[in-house]
């Protein structure tokens, strides 16, 4: 399984202002451990004006099973996020937040944020996880940075 979209914000330097400082995003603090992080940015008109992002997913399996019975498809899931972030959580929807994909081919994620009228901060920072299921497990820290305009 793998993982194509989503930016790094390194190398953090000024020019990149609208980066949150990457050592200070511990996560939630729960100590699980991540096979990589991806970033996410959203560049917002206005409050409740929606914007959209694209993770896509992968499966980089054989069309043909190495063994009688091998599962060729892999799954993922994007956890919701926590409770912790308030409004923020029915402000984020992806589209589909978790399913299959076969052999060879790709499942686009839509992520669609939505910032909340109650929202006063110009820039929110938030985050959860997106499990890849195939011949492994693996974790990754999804880092969304939403930076409101008006």
């Amino acid at each position: 399984m793998f993982l194509l979209g989503g930016r790094t914000p390194a190398p953090h330097v000024d020019l990149y202002a609208s980066c949150p400082d990457t050592s200070s995003t511990g996560g939630d603090g729960d100590g699980e451990e991540v096979a990589g992080e991806v970033w996410v940015f959203f560049t917002c008109p206005a409050l409740g004006v929606s914007v959209t992002e694209v993770l896509e997913v992968g499966n980089c399996r054989q069309l043909k099973p190495d063994n009688k019975g091998a599962k060729l498809t892999g799954d993922f899931i994007l956890d919701p996020l926590k409770a912790d972030y308030g409004p923020l959580v029915k402000a984020l929807v992806a589209t589909p937040p978790k399913g299959a994909v076969e052999a060879g081919q790709t499942t686009a994620i839509s992520l669609q944020f939505t910032p909340p009228k109650e929202i006063t901060e110009k820039q929110l920072t938030f985050s959860t996880l997106l499990t890849l299921k195939g011949e492994t497990i693996e974790q990754y820290r999804v880092n969304f940075v939403a930076n409101i305009m008006g």
